[in-house]
């Protein structure tokens, strides 16, 4: 990873608790599925996966969750907000399109992702669209409740299925405003797909989330060596 100097853009507030911020940098390249890390002054690193697919630079896109105004995150926003210029470490991460599970004889890559980590899926399933990927993609963003979705817009523009690929939003926790799939988000996975074993899988979210969903999706044939994850790196089983 290199330092990369940012200009920020907008920093919006896009649901109950995640923003969404762009930032432009100049010269720079990263693959789909890669992250980016925000240093603050004090010298700490901060990692989002960007969110924006590589055609759209020299802008990039972070979705940032805040909690509270005790979490780091908040800190983030904070320096954000009140700077027109930051310093990045990018790129980085081997979680993404060039992986070399993506091979001439995949049948269909699973991008699955649990609350904020739909901005990694979310890059790699862009970039797989604007290459006119031949294969079948299939998006599976897990969320607690209705409230949590955002990027409303771009799931509606996706919501029809073209060319073999297709969006699902799973809510954990509906509530009577929700009226489409709710549950566990790996059981509407294998509802949809008795058999994966030839499928690849990108999963983006908690170290629960990625390790409970790749236990349960491997009763439908998806096993380790078919799937790829961040947490992987930085959070491997004992």
């Amino acid at each position: 990873m290199k330092d990369v100097i940012a200009q920020v853009g907008t920093i919006e507030l896009i649901n109950q608790n995640v923003y969404q911020v762009t930032l432009k940098v100049e010269n720079q390249s990263f693959i789909a599925g890669q992250y980016l890390m925000i240093v603050l002054p004090t010298g700490e690193s901060v990692p989002y996966s960007i969110g924006s697919a590589p055609h759209e630079l020299p802008e990039l896109t972070l979705f940032i969750l805040v909690n509270d105004e005790a979490s780091l995150a908040y800190r983030v926003i904070d320096f954000l907000k009140n700077h027109t210029d930051i310093t990045l470490k990018m790129p980085g991460g081997d979680s993404h399109v060039a992986s070399s599970l993506i091979t001439p004889e995949v049948e269909h890559i699973l991008l699955i992702a649990g609350g904020t980590g739909f901005s990694q899926i979310k890059s790699m399933y862009d970039h797989l669209k604007h290459q006119k990927y031949s294969g079948k993609v299939s998006f599976y963003w897990g969320v607690r409740t209705p409230a949590d979705i955002f990027q409303k817009q771009w799931l509606k523009s996706m919501a029809d299925s073209e060319n073999g690929f297709t969006v699902n939003i799973v809510v954990n926790e509906p509530d009577d405003s929700w009226g489409g799939r709710s549950g566990w988000l790996y059981q509407a996975i294998q509802d949809d797909y008795e058999d994966l074993s030839n499928s690849v899988a990108f999963i983006s979210g908690s170290v629960a989330m990625v390790y409970g969903t790749l236990d349960q999706l491997k009763s439908s044939g998806l096993q380790d060596a078919q799937c790829a994850s961040d947490v992987f790196a930085y959070a491997p089983r004992p």
